[in-house]
């Protein structure tokens, strides 16, 4: 799962499918495909697919009549049963939605739940019980035919999700901010880490799971720099600011001279603008999308991967032909990318240079926990010196952030990042452990 949306009214005058549309449209960032459960207070009903088909029929979740929701949304290489499930018994429906990683099995906690419901516990007191001795990091949202709603996030604190309100009629959750900004809400406060939030159309209550050893709390670097989308609040820092800042960062240690710079669309403007601004170049629109997004990465045939990518990156000629170009990304994966567009301006634009600029550290192994990061043996700069990777993209240079230079930025306010993607394993502890 890439991102969760919960949606609670205080009335069962509401119907909030299309509030939980619109929070899915808000978070397609994070994921192509989809899942809502909603309830009426008796019953659960739920739906899935591919979220562009959900996109281009909104009117799709309208047999879901119910004023208490839950959504999400998850990528295509993610295994739906993982990340959620749904149990029945005696009348008494639940379900989940995970996003992150769970040490054990979705439906396992959910089979734990029910039983304990059925022993008598209240839903909280069940959930604190089987949720104590879940290890993992994850961020998780629960619904039940009652209309109740828990919203829970793993101590290690890694997967972020966020609190706020529509006036008195409505309780939003969302991982990141902004769906609770589309909805009309108004964003009151983070999830802790190891912290839950139970909601019903007739009480709000806040809680903590007891934790057994110690537990460094961190926010993963990834999520700042590529997951979210610029106009988020994550964990009260302004994700549009700290990349324009570590833009800046790259500027002040770039070492060549550039006619132009070029930011990479949709996620690496911000980078681009404050790169350009200390160096005082000008920054171009260099790059046009065309049709939806497409995934290059996976895809297998030679020319439709350059065909991908010209869909996504077409050039602007006016912007490139005879210039010295600094391209600025927000990382270098596999740069099968990045070498397609060098290719496609050497040849087609006759570009004098091409420096690439990026705003992390170099990646040098996948993530333990789900985030989409490729095997280590695919990962460019953990299989390649620097002088090698220059000569596989075809660039005059590549510069990188420093682990060091982003968590500086990080730690003046107050945060801990897990980096472990970039120095080598997890730093988290209390996940797997």
């Amino acid at each position: 799962m890439g991102g969760l949306v919960g949606i609670v009214a205080f009335d069962e005058l509401w119907n909030v499918s299309k509030f939980m549309y619109y929070g899915l449209l808000a978070s397609h960032n994070r994921g192509d495909n989809y899942v809502v459960v909603l309830s009426n207070g008796r019953n659960l009903k739920s739906v899935g697919g591919d979220i562009t088909h959900l996109l281009l029929n909104k009117d799709s979740l309208d047999l879901l009549e119910g004023y208490v929701g839950i959504g999400g949304v998850y990528s295509q290489v993610d295994r739906l049963e993982g990340k959620y499930t749904y149990l029945s018994d005696n009348g008494y429906e639940l379900s989940l939605l995970v996003d992150g990683y769970v040490d054990g099995s979705v439906l396992d906690i959910g089979r734990r739940l029910l039983k304990l419901v059925n022993l008598g516990y209240k839903l909280v007191e069940a959930f604190v019980e089987v949720i104590k001795g879940v290890r993992g990091v994850y961020s998780l949202l629960l619904i039940n035919n009652k209309s109740e709603v828990i919203a829970y996030r793993s101590v290690p604190g890694l997967t972020p999700l966020h609190l706020g309100g529509y006036g008195f009629d409505l309780a939003l959750i969302a991982t990141e901010s902004v769906p609770i900004n589309i909805l009309g809400g108004e964003l009151r406060s983070a999830v802790k880490p190891g912290e839950y939030v139970y909601i019903s159309p007739d009480l709000v209550t806040v809680g903590e799971v007891p934790t057994d050893g110690v537990v460094n709390h961190a926010i993963c670097t990834f999520e700042y720099i590529y997951m979210a989308r610029h106009d988020s609040v994550l964990d009260g820092i302004d994700v549009y600011s700290i990349r324009k800042s570590l833009g800046e960062e790259l500027g002040r240690r770039f070492e060549y001279d550039v006619d132009v710079v070029v930011g990479v669309p949709e996620t690496a403007i911000p980078y681009a603008l404050g790169f350009a601004k200390v160096l005082g170049k000008d920054l171009e629109y260099g790059f046009i999308s065309t049709g939806v997004k497409v995934r290059t990465a996976i895809k297998g045939d030679p020319l439709e991967r350059l065909i991908g990518i010209q869909l996504k990156l077409n050039p602007v000629r006016y912007v490139f032909s005879g210039r010295r170009v600094a391209i600025v990304d927000d990382s270098l994966v596999r740069g099968l990318t990045v070498k397609s567009v060098i290719q496609i301006l050497r040849n087609k634009l006759g570009v004098k240079e091409v420096h690439v600029v990026i705003g992390s550290p170099k990646l040098i192994t996948n993530c333990p926990y789900g985030k989409e990061i490729p095997p280590k043996d695919e990962l460019l700069t953990a299989n390649l010196s620097d002088e090698l990777a220059v000569k596989y993209v075809e660039a005059d240079s590549i510069t990188w952030l420093s682990v060091d230079e982003v968590s500086k930025l990080f730690s003046s306010s107050g945060m801990n990042l897990c980096t472990g993607c970039f120095l080598g394993g997890c730093l988290v502890r209390g996940g797997r452990s």
